[in-house]
């Protein structure tokens, strides 16, 4: 039997778009924002920073964001998969489950897959 990509002839090398702002509150906040891994923004957030990207569909996708922050210093997390709401919209699935974050600690959000992680949790039945 064929699995979903197979069946519908989903060739591995399609992409997806990924977007995730970051909105500080306060300024100068030191942040490190990894995608899979890989550093993709490590600066002074001082104003609003979009981080657009591209994934390939079927590997699994890990989001970390590290912020070293000082009372009241705070980073309010946007994030869209493929022009679908993510983050705040599914932020129970974050470590910690917030989309604000005001600790120095470490975001995370790890999917597996996307279209069958998506599938999932929208309540439209498994995708193999």
């Amino acid at each position: 039997m064929k699995n979903f990509y197979e069946a519908t002839a989903t060739r591995s090398e399609l992409t997806i778009g990924v977007r995730l702002i970051l909105i500080p509150i306060g300024e100068d906040i030191p942040c490190e924002v990894k995608i899979n891994d890989e550093v993709v923004f490590n600066e002074t957030l001082s104003s609003i920073k979009t981080i657009a990207g591209e994934v390939t569909l079927i590997d699994p996708i890990s989001f970390a964001v590290r912020i070293q922050r000082q009372h009241p210093q705070a980073v309010k997390l946007v994030l869209a998969i493929d022009d679908k709401e993510i983050i705040p919209k599914y932020q129970h699935l974050a470590q910690p489950a917030t989309d604000y974050l005001d600790s120095n600690d470490v975001w995370t959000l790890d999917i597996p897959s996307f279209y069958p992680w998506y599938h999932t949790i929208t309540g439209q039945g498994w995708i193999a």
